[in-house]
Order: C-alpha cells, then structure tokens, then sequence
C-alpha cells in the first residue's frame, strides 16, 4: 500500500485528485489479495472512528451487525496500535473475518489501522489449504526430530559406554600399580623387621657402635629409595617413584633418563601410565630371572619438536624371533601364571594406546638386553 496518499488525503480530503488515487490504490490492493474487502479506520478530530474503503463512502460503517458496539471495537483497536484479528457478522447474519494492522506514516505517527476483510468460508478453505500443504513439512519436522532425539539418546550411550570402560582401565591400571607398590611395601617391612630386630641384637651385646654404623648403613639405604631427580609430570613422578623403590628392594640396577622440563602434555596421564608400567613391569619380569649381579633395567622418556620417545631396556633372556609380533596379542605370553592369574595383556595394551596415538613400536631382543622404543607423534 501507497501510504503516502493515504497521508494527503487525511490531509486533505476535498481533493477529487487524492481521492480518485486512493480509491485506485485501494482496488489495486484489494484485487492483489484477493480479499472481500479492504479499507482504512481512523479516529477523526471528534474522536470518533471512520471508515474509509475503496468508494470512500461515509456510511460504509453500516455494514457491521450492531453497529455502535464494533465500532467501539474498532476505535479500540485503533486506540491500541496493535495487530489484531476478529471473527464478526454483518446484518444479514453472515460470519466473516477481520484483521488489521497499524498504519505508519513517515513521522513514525500511527495514523489509522489497515484493515481486511475475508468470508469464514474462505478463511477455513485457506487453513485447510495451509494444513495439507503442511502435512509433508509436519512429518518431515516430526522424522527430523525422532531422527535428532534417536541420535542423542545413541550418543548419549556411547559417551557413557566409552566412559565406564575408560574409568574401568583407569581403575585397572592404578589398581595395578598399588598392588606393586603395596607388594614392595610388604617386602621393606620384612626387611625392617629385621633390622630391627639385628639392631636390637647389638644393643643387647652392648655394640653401639656396631649399631650406629648398622643405622647409618640403614640411613644411606633409606634415602636411595627416593628418587634422585624431579619430574614434572605428577603421574610420571609416582609411576617412576614406584618403580625405582622395587629396583633398589629387588636389587634391579635401574637407570632413568627423563626430560626435565618435559610433562609430556599430548598424552592423557592414564595413557602415559599405561604404556610406561606395562613395559617396566615386563622389564622386571625379564630380568629379576638373572642373579641380581646381572639384573638391570633402563628407561628413557624425552620429547622432541616432532614426537615423543619412550624406551625400556632390561638384560634378561631374549625373546625368539618368530614371537616378536606374537607378544602385542592379548592373552599371549612366554611366562607362566602367578597364582593363578592369567599373564599376557600388558603388551597389547600398550600396542592399544600406541595405535591410538598413531605411534610405532620397535622391539629389539639380541642376547642379554631387549629393548622396547614407543615414539608417538605431537
């Protein structure tokens, strides 16, 4: 709608011009719509509402029922400057629809209400019409939705599928790790008991001397259970920490080369635990067989630009050639049980990690060393 001449025939409405353009403008609008009818309320300078439609006539406003009170509705809505729609009856008691809109002119003033008019009939086979064309777009939404639900609730699933069996392994290697340590906790305390009771022994014989030198040996010994540098990685630190005190308790001459500055950030702890304990475990298997004059064990653990490198020698008895591939297979192991308990999984879980990483491992057994070297991309 050409608001601007219904602005100058508000303005002035004697004009034959302004008026044969809003009538025209009127029609024009009326015949693209399609609608009954189309006209404009206003409230005058008696405040009182008029209606103009395409005729322009004064006493267009008959054509309502009871008269008075829709055109109190009317000045209402007009009053209220708001959007409305209403179900009404002409004299004749035909049902009919009206709907309206504020009008704004340019001054951003509210000067009537745009209103149209439309047959019941009319509106409920155009609602009809809306329906079956939306029936396509209602079951497509309504599959789109079940569809997008099915695949939250499968998501929501696998999240915490992988995340039990994630805390599983977790659990499973730091149960691990504390029944080793809770192992070489069980052996120091024999050992301490009798250097107790070797200590009570010399004091009894009045030997002092002998058993301040018997306590400072025990000093010395003590003190050597601690590991002799820092990691910054706190993980590390408590797995390297373990595995130096079984060393110095099973008499293993271990060697450690880690990275000072390195916390080794791209792999998730769990992860780093899982391959490191794995092989030192392994390590120790392999070489606590030997007279503890030969018993050694080696680990490296530093980092470049590119990747990271983790290695772990032990002498020890080699591994046959045809079973170097064989070892990374779960269940599969040259040792035998341990009360019971079945041998093999170490390795294949640290080829598990390893393939998830995207890394390599190299494993070279010649006699008396066996060196196993993980490098995983950053």
């Amino acid at each position: 709608m050409n608001i601007e001449i219904l602005e100058k025939f508000l303005q002035n409405q004697q004009s034959s011009e302004i008026r044969r353009q809003l009538s025209e403008e009127m029609k024009k609008s009326k015949r693209y719509t399609g609608v009954r009818d189309i006209y404009f309320i206003h409230t005058d300078e008696a405040n009182q509402p008029r209606l103009i439609d395409e005729n322009l006539a004064e006493d267009s406003v008959k054509r309502f029922g009871d008269c008075c009170k829709q055109l109190k509705e009317l000045k209402r809505f007009d009053r209220e400057a708001k959007p409305f729609t209403k179900r009404m009856e002409d004299p004749s008691g035909q049902t009919y629809v009206i709907a309206g809109v504020p009008i704004v002119s340019k001054k951003a003033e509210t000067i009537g209400m745009l209103i149209i008019e439309e047959g019941i009939e009319t509106v409920k086979k155009i609602t009809k019409d809306v329906t079956l064309n939306s029936i396509p777009y209602f079951l497509f939404s309504g599959l789109f939705v079940l569809f997008s639900f099915s695949t939250f609730l499968i998501y929501q699933f696998w999240v915490q599928r992988k995340v039990t069996i994630q805390v599983g392994e977790t659990e499973e290697t730091y149960q691990g790790e504390f029944q080793s340590m809770l192992q070489t906790m069980r052996s120091i305390r024999h050992d301490f008991i009798n250097h107790i009771q070797v200590i009570q022994g010399l004091l009894q014989l009045k030997k002092e001397e002998r058993a301040l030198e018997y306590v400072n040996s025990l000093t010395s010994e003590v003190i050597s259970m601690e590991l002799p540098f820092k990691v910054k990685n706190p993980a590390l630190f408590i797995l390297l920490q373990s595995k130096w005190a079984r060393a110095q308790n099973d008499k293993v001459d271990m060697h450690i080369f880690v990275n000072d500055d390195e916390q080794f950030t791209k792999l998730k702890s769990i992860d780093l635990i899982r391959i490191l304990s794995n092989l030192i475990d392994n390590a120790f298997d392999a070489t606590l067989v030997l007279p503890e004059s030969e018993r050694f064990i080696s680990i490296e653990a530093k980092a470049t630009q590119a990747k990271y490198i983790f290695k772990v020698e032990n002498i020890g008895p080699t591994i046959p050639e045809e079973n170097v591939h064989k070892i990374f297979k779960a269940g599969f192991s040259t040792k035998q049980e341990r009360h019971g308990v079945p041998r093999g999984d170490g390795l294949s879980i640290v080829k598990q990690v390893v393939d998830m990483y995207g890394g390599t491992i190299n494993v070279t057994s010649v006699k008396n060393s066996t060196i196993f070297e993980i490098e995983i991309p950053v």
